[in-house]
C-alpha cells in the first residue's frame, strides 16, 4: 500500500498538484515513519514549498534593494517545512540536504535551522567542485565550501537559535574546510570568524591563537587588531586598550573605524577614562551624520550613558592612541628580540636570503624585510629583529662586522685532496664554491660552524670563497 502512496505522491508533485500531494503524504508518512520511500517522496514536497518561498524572496530582492533576508512570515513558513525535514531524518549522503542548502545559499545565515543541518551533515554535502575557489578576471572568489562555513559562523554569532550547534561542532566544520577547501587568498577569513566565535564562547586562549594567525598576515588592517583586542577584554583591560588603540591607528577612515569606536568606548568608560570614551562616541556619531545615516540604537544608548560627556575633545582620544599603539607589536609577537647574523646564501628566487645566527639557528628573510639601499650579499652582517615566541623575522638591516663564535673569516690555500674534496685548512669547501680558478690559490673564506650528517658532528663549512 505504502508503495502505491509513494508513487501517487510523486506523481501529484510532478504534475504541480502540490497541496494534494501534501494532504496525501502528511498522514501517510506519520503512519509509516520507517518507510524510506515515503519519507523521500515527502521530503521533495517540502523542498518544492521551500523553493517557492525562496523564489518569492529572490524576486522581491531583485526588484528592491537587494535585501535577501526573509521576512518574519517567510521565516515562519521556512521553519515549518524545515522542521518536517528534520523529523524525517533522511539519511545523509544523497542529494536531499545538498539540494536544500544550495537553494538557500544566498541567505543561509538568516535561517538558523538550516545552519544546524549544514553543520551536522557537512561531511556528506560537498563535492570536489565545491572545494575550488571561483577564478575570474577580478581574481579569486571563495569556494562554496568556504562560503558555507563563513555563513555558519555569521549565523552563530548573530542568532541565538544557531547556537543549538555547539562551538565544538562549528570548529569541526572550520577544520574540515581548512583541510579540504583549495582557496589560497581567502582562508584567513575563516580564522577571523573562528576567533570571533571562540571569543563569544569565552574560549579566549583559543580565540587569541586564531586572531594572531590572521593578524600576522594582516598587520595593517584595523579589523584584525580589533579581533585580537576583543580576546583580552575580560582578562587584561590594559592589553585590550593598547590593541584597540592600534586598531584605530590603522583605520583608513571612520567608516571602517565604527565597530572599533563602539567597542572601545564602553571599555574606556569602565576603565576610568570617560572623556576618551565620550570622544569615541562623538567620532562615531560624526561619521553617521557625515554619511547621512540614521544613528543606530547602540550608539544612541551610549549618548545617554552617565559617563558620556559632550565636552570631550578629539585630541584626548588621539593622544591615547599615539601613546598606546606602538606597544601593540609586543602582543602580536610575544615581544621582540635583536641579534646579529651573517647572510649565508641568497634564495634562488632572488626574493630573500638565509641569515646564519649560530650553529643551532638560521632564519629565512624576505627581501621586503631587508631595509637597505644595496642588495644583500653572502657574508654581509645584518641585525635581525625577531619575534620572541617563534623567532620569525620582523626586520633586518645591515650592520658592522662583529665577532660571532660560530663564524670566522680565514685566509689560506684552497687545496683538493685525493678524494676530490676541497679544503682551506680545516674548512670544507662545497663543490659549487671550489671553482677551478680558485684551486691552489690563496683565498679568503667565510666559514660557518655546521652539522655534518656523515660524521655526526659539527665542523667548519665555507659559505663564501674569493681570491685573497
Amino acid at each position: 500500500m505504502s508503495e502505491n502512496i509513494f508513487q501517487q505522491i510523486t506523481d501529484l508533485r510532478k504534475s504541480g498538484n502540490l497541496d494534494e500531494a501534501w494532504n496525501l503524504g502528511c498522514p501517510a508518512v506519520q503512519e509509516n515513519p520507517n518507510d524510506q520511500y515515503l519519507k523521500g517522496a515527502f521530503f521533495w514536497i517540502c523542498y518544492v514549498y521551500l523553493k517557492k518561498i525562496q523564489a518569492d524572496i529572490t524576486s522581491r530582492s531583485d526588484s528592491g534593494n537587494g535585501d535577501i533576508t526573509p521576512r518574519d512570515a517567510e521565516l515562519e513558513r521556512i521553519n515549518f517545512y524545515v522542521d518536517w525535514i528534520i523529523w524525517l531524518q533522511i539519511p545523509p549522503g544523497g542529494y536531499e540536504y545538498r539540494s536544500l542548502l544550495l537553494t538557500f545559499q544566498k541567505n543561509l545565515e538568516f535561517i538558523p535551522k538550516l545552519i544546524t543541518l549544514l553543520v551536522r551533515h557537512s561531511g556528506n554535502l560537498f563535492e570536489d567542485e565545491d572545494k575550488k575557489p571561483f577564478i575570474n578576471d577580478k581574481g579569486e572568489s571563495p569556494s562554496l565550501m568556504l562560503k558555507f562555513a563563513r555563513k555558519a559562523a555569521k549565523a552563530w554569532l548573530s542568532d541565538q537559535g544557531a547556537r543549538e550547534v555547539s562551538i565544538e561542532e562549528l570548529q569541526s566544520l572550520f577544520q574540515m574546510t581548512r583541510s579540504n577547501a583549495l582557496d589560497k587568498k581567502n582562508l584567513h577569513w575563516l580564522n577571523y570568524d573562528e576567533a570571533k566565535c571562540l571569543t563569544v564562547a569565552k574560549r579566549f586562549d583559543d580565540a587569541k591563537k586564531c586572531a594572531l594567525a590572521v593578524l600576522r598576515e594582516k598587520q595593517t588592517e584595523s579589523w584584525a587588531w580589533a579581533a585580537l583586542a576583543n580576546t583580552f577584554r575580560s582578562d587584561d583591560i590594559e592589553a585590550a586598550i593598547t590593541l584597540f588603540s592600534k586598531a584605530l591607528s590603522c583605520a583608513q577612515n571612520d567608516v571602517f573605524a565604527l565597530p572599533i569606536l563602539k567597542g572601545f568606548a564602553p571599555l574606556l568608560a569602565n576603565s576610568g577614562m570617560p572623556l576618551q570614551a565620550s570622544a569615541c562616541v562623538d567620532r562615531a556619531v560624526a561619521c553617521y551624520v557625515e554619511n547621512g545615516w540614521k544613528i543606530k540604537s547602540d550608539l544612541e544608548k551610549m549618548l545617554n550613558e552617565p559617563w558620556y560627556d559632550c565636552t570631550a575633545t578629539p585630541a584626548l582620544l588621539q593622544q591615547l592612541i599615539v601613546t598606546k599603539a606602538d606597544a601593540a607589536l609586543d602582543f602580536l609577537y610575544g615581544g621582540t628580540m635583536f641579534c646579529v647574523g651573517v647572510i649565508q646564501n641568497i634564495h634562488k628566487s632572488g626574493k630573500g636570503f638565509h641569515a646564519y645566527i649560530d650553529r643551532t639557528e638560521s632564519v629565512s628573510v624576505r627581501l621586503g624585510l631587508y631595509d637597505s639601499n644595496k642588495p644583500p650579499n653572502v657574508g654581509d652582517f645584518i641585525q635581525l629583529t625577531l619575534a620572541r615566541d617563534d623567532h620569525s623575522v620582523l626586520a633586518a638591516i645591515p650592520t658592522d662586522q662583529v665577532s660571532l663564535s660560530d663564524v670566522k673569516w680565514l685566509k689560506g690555500v684552497l687545496l683538493e685532496n685525493e678524494r676530490g674534496l676541497c679544503f682551506v685548512d680545516d674548512v670544507f669547501v662545497p663543490p659549487d664554491l671550489a671553482r677551478e680558478n680558485l684551486r691552489g690559490q690563496q683565498v679568503k673564506t667565510l666559514a660557518l660552524m655546521s652539522y655534518d650528517n656523515l660524521k655526526n658532528r659539527y665542523s667548519w663549512k665555507a659559505a663564501k670563497v674569493d681570491l685573497a
